[in-house]
C-alpha cells in the first residue's frame, strides 16, 4: 500500500495529528495560537454580525412626497427681526469634505402612530417596555430635531450642532422651485435623503449618513444607560413640575433646581421645554442631554455596553452599512474619553425672517456667515466661543439694535416685561382647546367674555370647553329666557328637538356653527353643563317650546281648574299652547305654582315677558336684569357670561362692573362672622376681583408689530396695540393675552381702549386678539339632525 493510499485509509484529521506530533514545541505554539486567532476572528465577526443586525437599516428615501398641513408650525417669534422678501441667497460651490471628518445627521422625528399617540401610552412613556408598536418608525412622521453630530477621526474630537428647526430652506424637489419652508419640514417632504441633502447644499459641508431616533427611542436609550445626571435651573424645576406654564407632560416624580438623575421619560421632557424661554434654549438641553448620554457610555462597563447594544440598535434607522460600521468601530475606543463641543446654527444675529409655504413665518440666515463658521467650528479646530466672536454682526442684529452672542445670548438676564410677555401671551389656534398655559389664572366666580363679532362660535366653543374644565359649568347667553330654557333641555338631556328649536330663534347663516358648538360641547359634557338665557325672547314660538320643557318635568296631576289649560299647552299648536299658557298663570298663579313646582319662577318670568310686565328696575335692560337675578338666586354657582364687548370692559358703569359690585356685596356678610380667621380670609377673597372681564378685539399684527383693526372695530386704539403688544404676537395668528398674571407690567401705563385712561389690566383679565381669517370651519350640516 502507497504513503497516499494509507492517508486516505486513515483520514484527513488523522493525517493531521501525525503531523502536528511531529512538529518541534515552538511550531506547536504557534500553531495552537494561529487556530485561537481564527477562532477569535470568526467569534467577533459573529459577535459584531449580530449586533449589527438589530439595527433597522434604511437609505433615506420615501415613496413619494409628503405633505405639511397649512396650519402646522405656525408659532414663530420673529421679534425685532428683518423681513425678508427677495430671493434667498443660497451658497455656491461643491460641499466641504475632510476624509478624516465624518458629519453625522442625527434626525429625531415626532411618529404619528396609533400607538403613539395613544393617551394613556404616552402620558406614562416611562413605563413603554421598548416593543415595536411603541418605538416602530412611521412613514407619516415628522422632525423635531436636526443635530449634526461631527466625528474628527485623526484628533478624536465629537462636535454637536444643532440646526434651529425653523431654519427657512428652499424645497429641493422638482416642482417646488422658488418654494421655502423650515429645514425640519424636509424629512416631511422627502425623508432623511432630503434632510441631509438640504443641510449639505445649504451648510455648504459633506453629510453622507444619518441615524434616526424618535421620542419612545429616545426615552428607552436614556434608560439604558441608566438615566443622566442633569443640572437645572429653578425656573426648568417648575416648568417639569408643572409649577409655572410649561409644555412638557406630567412627570412621575418632582424635581429640585441643581442636580438632578433623569429617567428616560423625564429626560425627553427636559429636553422638549420651550415654553418657559425659546426654542433656542429648547436645542441646548437637548444637546445636554446626548453629552450626559456620551458621558454614561464612557463608564460603561463591557457587560454593560453588550447590554446597551441589544437595547439601543434595534431602537436606531441609519443608512450606514455593516461594512462602514464596523470600520468605524474600530475608532471607537479613542472616542470614549473625548470631550464634546457644541453649538447651534444659525448663530444670533445673522438671520433675519421669510414668509415661505403656506405663509409660514421662518427664519431666513445669512448663509455666508454661517457657512464660514460652521467649517472653522468643523474642520478648522475652533471652539464655538472663538467662532462666535469672530463672527460679525449682521443687518438682522443691527436692526434689532443688539448683536446676539450665539453662546451666551440666553443666558443673559431676561427683561421682567419679556418674561411675563412669553409666559402670559400665546398664539392661540380656537380648533383645539385652550390650556391653562394659555388662559392663566381661572380663580373667579363671574366670567363675562364679549362677542358681537365674525367668531362668537369659535369662541363660545373655546371658552365654554375650557372654563367647563376648571369647573364652571353655567352658561348665561344673550338669547331669551325661553330660548336658554331649550338650550339647557339639550345640554341636560341630548334631546334634539329641544336644540332644532333653540337654533330657529337665531340668524339662519350662524345656525350651522352653532350646531357644531353645542354638539361638540355635549359630547364632552354630556348632562354636565346649564344654559340661563338672558334678555326678551324673540317669537311666542320659542316660548310655547319652552313651556312644553317645564311640563315634561312635572310629574303630580293637574289641579282640576287647569287640566284644560295643561293640555292646550301640550297640544302642539303654538297659538293655543299660549293662549292658554296666559289663561292659567292670570286666573290659576297658586295651581300653576303648585303644579310646576320649582319650575315656576322660570315659568313666571316667561309669563312676565308675553305681557311685557317684568320690572327690571330703573335704568336695568331685561338682560342685565335677568343675570342679576341669576347670580342673587345662585351666588355660590361660578358662571361664564356671554355679552356684548362694551358690556364686559371695566369701565366704570358697565354689566361687568355691576355685577362685581353685586358680588362683592353678597360676600360682605361673610366678613361680618365673630371667627377672627374666618372673616380675615373672607375680607382677603374680596380684594380680588370676582369678576374675570375677556374681551375680543378683531384685527392683524404685522411683520413690523403694527396692529390694523378689523374694519367697525373702532374700540382698541391701534398704535397703543402695536407699542404695547406688537412686539410679542404673531403675524397671523390668533393671540390671546392674561393681563391679569403675577407682576404684570400692564397694571400701569397707556391704555388698550381709545379715549380711556384706564390701564389695560383694569379693564380686562383676558385679551383675545383674532383674525377673521383663522376661523374655524364647522362640520356640521345644517339639515344634518332629526328632532327626536
Amino acid at each position: 500500500m502507497n504513503t497516499t493510499e494509507e492517508q486516505k485509509k486513515k483520514g484527513i484529521f488523522t493525517v493531521l495529528g501525525d503531523r502536528f506530533g511531529k512538529l518541534p514545541r515552538w511550531g506547536k505554539v504557534l500553531s495552537v495560537l494561529g487556530v485561537l486567532v481564527v477562532v477569535l476572528a470568526v467569534a467577533g465577526f459573529a459577535y459584531v454580525n449580530g449586533k449589527l443586525d438589530l439595527l433597522r437599516y434604511s437609505d433615506g428615501t420615501i415613496d413619494g412626497i409628503g405633505t405639511i398641513d397649512a396650519d402646522e408650525d405656525q408659532d414663530l417669534d420673529g421679534t425685532g427681526l428683518v423681513h425678508n422678501n427677495g430671493e434667498m441667497e443660497m451658497p455656491e460651490g461643491s460641499p466641504f469634505s475632510d476624509e478624516d471628518v465624518l458629519n453625522i445627521l442625527l434626525i429625531g422625528t415626532d411618529e404619528r402612530t396609533e400607538a403613539v399617540n395613544d393617551a394613556d401610552a404616552f402620558t406614562h412613556l416611562n413605563q413603554l417596555d421598548g416593543t415595536e408598536d411603541t418605538t416602530e418608525f412611521s412613514e407619516d412622521a415628522r422632525a423635531d430635531t436636526l443635530i449634526l453630530v461631527s466625528l474628527n477621526i485623526r484628533d478624536h474630537t465629537i462636535r454637536l450642532v444643532s440646526i434651529e428647526r425653523g431654519t427657512g430652506v428652499p424645497i429641493l424637489l422638482d416642482g417646488y422651485e422658488g418654494e421655502y419652508d423650515w429645514i425640519t419640514h424636509t424629512f416631511r417632504y422627502g425623508g432623511a435623503k432630503l434632510a441631509m441633502d438640504t443641510v449639505e447644499d445649504c451648510f455648504n459641508v459633506q453629510v453622507d449618513h444619518y441615524v434616526r431616533v424618535n421620542f419612545n427611542s429616545f426615552v428607552q436609550i436614556v434608560d439604558a444607560v441608566g438615566g443622566v445626571d442633569i443640572e437645572i435651573t429653578e425656573l426648568e424645576a417648575k416648568a417639569l413640575n408643572w409649577e409655572v406654564p410649561s409644555n412638557s407632560m406630567l412627570i412621575v416624580n418632582k424635581v429640585e433646581p441643581g442636580l438632578n438623575h433623569f429617567d428616560g421619560y423625564t429626560a425627553l421632557q427636559y429636553a422638549r421645554l420651550r415654553k418657559i424661554d425659546n426654542d433656542w434654549k429648547r436645542i441646548e438641553r437637548q444637546r445636554t442631554v446626548i453629552k450626559a448620554v456620551l458621558d454614561q457610555v464612557k463608564n460603561a462597563s463591557v457587560v454593560e455596553l453588550d447590554n446597551l447594544l441589544n437595547t439601543v440598535l434595534p431602537l436606531v434607522q441609519t443608512n450606514f452599512t455593516k461594512s462602514e460600521i464596523t470600520a468605524l468601530l474600530v475608532q471607537l475606543p479613542g472616542f470614549l474619553g473625548a470631550e464634546v463641543e457644541q453649538m447651534s446654527m444659525p448663530l444670533q444675529g445673522t438671520y433675519g425672517v421669510r414668509t415661505g409655504m403656506d405663509n409660514r413665518l421662518m427664519y431666513d440666515p445669512d448663509w455666508a456667515v454661517n457657512i464660514k463658521a460652521l467649517q472653522d467650528f468643523l474642520y478648522n479646530g475652533k471652539t464655538a466661543e472663538e467662532v462666535i466672536a469672530a463672527t460679525p454682526e449682521t443687518a438682522a442684529a443691527a436692526t434689532a439694535e443688539t448683536a446676539e452672542p450665539a453662546v451666551d445670548a440666553w443666558d443673559r438676564e431676561i427683561d421682567p416685561t419679556d418674561q411675563y410677555f412669553m409666559q402670559n401671551l400665546h398664539s392661540v389656534d380656537l380648533e383645539y382647546p385652550l390650556s391653562v398655559s394659555d388662559f392663566g389664572s381661572s380663580d373667579y366666580q363671574l366670567f363675562m367674555v364679549g362677542q358681537g363679532g365674525s367668531r362668537d362660535a369659535d369662541v363660545q366653543q373655546a371658552m365654554v370647553q375650557y372654563l367647563a374644565a376648571q369647573g364652571v359649568r353655567t352658561v348665561a347667553l344673550p338669547c331669551g329666557a325661553a330660548a336658554g330654557i331649550l338650550l339647557d333641555d339639550y345640554l341636560q338631556t341630548g334631546h334634539t328637538a329641544s336644540l332644532e328649536q333653540y337654533l330657529d330663534t337665531l340668524p339662519a347663516d350662524g345656525r350651522a356653527d352653532q350646531r357644531d358648538v353645542w354638539q361638540s360641547l355635549y359630547a364632552v359634557y354630556p348632562g354636565a353643563l346649564h344654559v340661563v338665557g338672558l334678555g326678551a325672547d324673540d317669537t311666542q314660538a320659542v316660548t310655547a317650546h319652552a313651556m312644553s320643557v317645564l311640563l315634561r318635568s312635572c310629574y303630580t296631576y293637574p289641579e282640576e281648574e287647569i287640566i284644560a289649560a295643561v293640555e292646550g299647552m301640550n297640544s302642539g299648536n303654538v297659538r293655543n299652547a299660549v293662549y292658554w299658557f296666559r289663561a292659567a298663570m292670570q286666573q290659576y298663579p297658586r295651581q300653576m305654582q303648585r303644579y310646576l313646582g320649582d319650575g315656576y319662577t322660570v315659568a313666571l318670568r316667561l309669563y312676565q315677558g308675553l305681557q311685557g310686565s317684568v320690572n327690571t328696575g330703573a335704568g336695568e335692560d331685561l338682560a342685565a336684569y335677568d343675570l342679576r337675578r341669576a347670580v342673587e338666586e345662585n351666588p355660590d354657582t361660578r358662571m361664564i357670561v356671554f355679552a356684548d364687548t362694551d358690556a364686559v370692559l371695566r369701565t366704570g358703569d358697565s354689566l361687568a362692573d355691576a355685577m362685581e359690585q353685586l358680588l362683592r356685596e353678597n360676600a360682605e356678610p361673610a366678613q361680618e362672622t365673630g371667627e377672627p380667621q374666618m372673616a380675615e380670609s373672607a375680607a382677603a377673597e374680596t380684594e380680588r376681583p370676582l369678576v374675570c372681564s375677556i374681551a375680543v378685539a378683531y384685527g392683524e399684527w404685522g411683520y413690523d408689530g403694527t396692529y390694523t383693526p378689523e374694519e367697525g372695530d373702532t374700540r382698541w386704539n391701534a398704535d397703543t396695540m402695536a407699542a404695547r403688544l406688537g412686539e410679542y404676537a404673531t403675524p397671523g395668528k390668533d393671540l390671546l393675552l392674561a393681563l391679569d398674571g403675577e407682576d404684570s407690567p400692564l397694571t400701569e401705563g397707556k391704555a388698550l381702549l381709545q379715549g380711556s385712561d384706564t390701564a389695560p389690566a383694569g379693564t380686562v383679565q383676558k385679551l383675545l386678539v383674532l383674525s377673521t381669517d383663522n376661523k374655524v370651519q364647522h362640520s356640521t350640516p345644517e339639515s344634518g339632525m332629526e328632532a327626536e
